[in-house]
């Protein structure tokens, strides 16, 4: 094979192997399609995943509490995207819930979720305003208190799925 062939050849494979390059990202099984979620929020809705079970038991207690703050579990006449994705129950107290190990999807008006989000950053507000005033008034002049502390949030560990 003469040189000019050689490096032709050698081009059309690098050219081939640059085509074919993927880099794996771990799949997200929390992972809500782009178009769903555009879609819900067009209508003002948020989408999430609620715990339904708990250790293999129906978690009542945070279901019923996240009902009365106004979430209702979404369709699957809704989102026939993931279907192949997520399981609907069958039968059971959340029969009809689209599914995802032991979470369930649910959608909420966005004016409510903001509401909520409002009141616990003004509760979170109030309540380090009132530390930082008992510090104050504790102060003494010969040992004084300052307060150089800082606030940040940070995100708890992946959720893990029964299997």
């Amino acid at each position: 094979m003469d040189t000019r062939n050689a490096r032709t050849a050698n081009e059309r494979i690098s050219e081939t192997r640059e085509e074919t390059e993927y880099v794996y990202e771990e799949p997200d099984a929390l992972d809500i399609p782009i178009s769903i979620r555009n879609r819900f929020e067009n209508e003002g809705m948020v989408l999430r995943w609620l715990r339904i079970t708990f250790k293999g038991q129906d978690d009542y207690q945070n279901i019923g509490k996240k009902m009365t703050e106004g979430w209702e579990f979404v369709l699957p006449e809704e989102i026939p995207e993931m279907a192949t994705s997520s399981l609907v129950r069958e039968e059971g107290r959340y029969s009809g819930a689209v599914c995802r190990g032991d979470l369930a999807l649910a959608k909420k008006p966005e004016i409510k979720a903001a509401a909520r989000t409002e009141y616990y950053r003004d509760k979170s507000r109030n309540l380090m305003e009132a530390v930082n005033m008992q510090l104050e008034n504790s102060s003494d002049s010969k040992m004084p208190i300052t307060n150089n502390s800082k606030s940040s949030v940070t995100r708890g560990r992946r959720p893990s799925f029964q299997e």
